[in-house]
């Protein structure tokens, strides 16, 4: 299943010909964990929450070459590709993939992968999730960071590390709740 290309809504991003790949060769993988809801008193209640993943290339030289974003559910099974040709994201600039609050394909426990590549090592870009709801009295948000994970594709696996080299994966998340005026 497809989703709506990033760079149909986000005009800085650019598609990049798949071709053109080979002059990006470091590879890198990430896991997002993401929620398309929470269980609220038990687990017949559930509150269903937005998801928005952003890719932030932290690099102020170097552009980052997304490659794929798939969304899958708490099975595994996947979703959704949200990215059909490679995109571009230019130095500091950002890219955001949108789950709507009405979607909850994904479960309690969903997930995004991220691939990129670049041709230089990077500066590490990071890439969070963050999980909305509003109503009900109360809004509440909350963050989850990527954690690396090996590459996919076959042999890539001894691909270099674009991030730092002493860089340590950790999941890490916020939580912000306000009630409502």
């Amino acid at each position: 299943m497809s989703a709506e290309s990033p760079e149909s809504w986000q005009h800085h991003l650019k598609s990049l010909d798949k071709k053109d790949l080979s002059s990006y060769p470091k590879r890198q993988r990430v896991y997002v964990p993401v929620y398309s809801h929470i269980y609220t008193d038990d687990r017949d209640r559930v509150l269903n929450l937005a998801e928005t993943l952003s890719v932030r290339n932290t690099d102020d030289v170097n552009p980052l070459i997304i490659t794929s974003v798939s969304y899958r559910s708490n099975t595994g099974k996947l979703i959704r590709d949200y990215v059909t040709k490679p995109i571009i994201l230019d130095p500091m600039a950002a890219a955001d993939f949108v789950v709507r609050l009405d979607d909850t394909s994904g479960g309690s426990g969903a997930s995004f992968t991220v691939d990129f590549q670049s041709a230089e090592t990077l500066n590490p870009p990071l890439i969070e999730a963050v999980m909305i709801s509003t109503g009900s009295g109360k809004n509440l948000s909350f963050v989850t960071r990527a954690i690396a994970i090996p590459p996919s594709k076959a042999g890539s696996a001894t691909t270099k590390d674009t991030t730092a080299p002493d860089a340590k994966p950790a999941v890490e998340s916020e939580t912000k709740e306000t009630a409502k005026p």
